[in-house]
């Protein structure tokens, strides 16, 4: 199997440079993507984006469904997949990569992009202590492999049903967190009852 710079296989280009800093603005037309967006858990949500209204040469910087979006700051290099449909711009912040050509499915990059071998490149290549920078060039060289398109999509299919799986677990394992939040509450009313009952009594 061979290994190819990111370079290779999609445009990286940095988010868009606000000046100042973001302002939610609840009649702008454009959404904001900004690193503290992808910390949050679950899929993105385009009610949970800021809003401000389009700033000027912002049109390039405007995010596609598929494209991979990479923290360029900070401790944390996950990358994710944006995929929602309201106009949306990156933050300086990140950095956007679009794949290019016919070898690599967007979705397969991202996958590979937060698997430990690339994790721990780019962590090796960022620079700083208190805000760690991943420069454009760095990220670029980070090498990915690269399997047949086929094998690629069984391993996003596979990425997918494990996504749906753990998602399925939360799910229950809140459920029944609050059974057991009922079941206590129960307990101790019953508890508290009795008590009173026989305080009564006592009179």
């Amino acid at each position: 199997m061979q290994y190819t710079a990111l370079d290779n296989l999609a445009s990286i280009r940095s988010g868009y440079p606000f000046r100042g800093p973001i302002r939610h603005d609840p009649g702008g037309d454009v959404r904001v993507l900004q690193i503290r967006d992808l910390r949050r858990s679950g899929a993105l949500q385009a009610d949970s984006l800021s809003r401000v209204r389009a700033p000027r040469k912002h049109v390039p910087h405007l995010l596609q469904p598929g494209d991979i979006v990479v923290p360029a700051r900070g401790e944390h290099r996950e990358a994710a997949s944006f995929g929602l449909e309201e106009p949306t711009i990156p933050s300086s912040q990140l950095y956007t990569l679009r794949a290019t050509g016919n070898d690599v499915l967007p979705a397969y990059l991202g996958w590979a992009l937060n698997q430990s071998a690339a994790q721990h490149a780019m962590q090796n290549e960022a620079r700083g202590t208190a805000m760690p920078l991943l420069t454009r060039r760095s990220l670029g060289a980070i090498r990915i492999p690269v399997p047949t398109l086929a094998t690629q999509q069984r391993i996003v299919e596979l990425h997918e049903l494990w996504q749906r799986e753990q998602a399925l677990t939360q799910q229950l394992l809140l459920n029944r967190e609050h059974m057991l939040n009922g079941m206590v509450r129960q307990l101790m009313d019953r508890e508290r009852t009795e008590t009173n009952g026989e305080r009564l009594g006592e009179r």
